[in-house]
């Protein structure tokens, strides 16, 4: 009998992200602590063995595989030098996850343009798009397994 795929709830998706790419910094010999659920955010601080210098990773993950992940206006704003997206693509019960890291501040610009953009251009229809607070973000193959783009030095 095949095992059907449950589709896991918004707060499952996120953790089982958090967990993954926890794992996946542990693999690589650094040091990931998962925040409390309430560091709005961040949600893993990374530092290597005896390193003097910490990173904050913000975490967004999707259940299907998809390649855009839903951001909020608040993503505009830098988080800091050292501030990091992993968007995470959990694929379903399928294979391991898809991992893309990018750095908060080109997070935070192309969310802004991209935004401004999709403002001005017309609705399939006719008329204006009207401001909204969601933003899309779509990391692009440039940025998949770019764990190296974490500076700890």
């Amino acid at each position: 009998m095949k095992r059907q795929e449950a589709k896991l709830s918004p707060d499952l998706v996120g953790i089982s992200g958090e967990y993954f790419v926890a794992a996946e910094l542990s693999r690589q010999g650094l040091i990931a602590a998962i925040t409390l659920r309430n560091t709005r955010g961040t949600d893993i601080l990374v530092s290597r063995p005896g390193g003097k210098k910490a990173a904050t990773v913000q975490v967004k993950a999707n259940q299907k595989g998809r390649k855009k992940w839903l951001l909020n206006k608040s993503d505009e704003i830098p988080k800091g030098d050292n501030h990091y997206y992993v968007f995470v693509a959990l694929n379903g019960h399928k294979g391991r996850p898809e991992y893309h890291v990018v750095e908060g501040k080109y997070v935070a610009e192309r969310c802004r343009v991209e935004h401004q953009e999709w403002l001005k251009r017309e609705k399939r229809g006719g008329g204006k798009h009207k401001d909204t607070s969601i933003r899309v973000f779509r990391p692009g193959d440039d940025f998949r397994d770019g764990w190296d783009r974490i500076r700890l030095d």
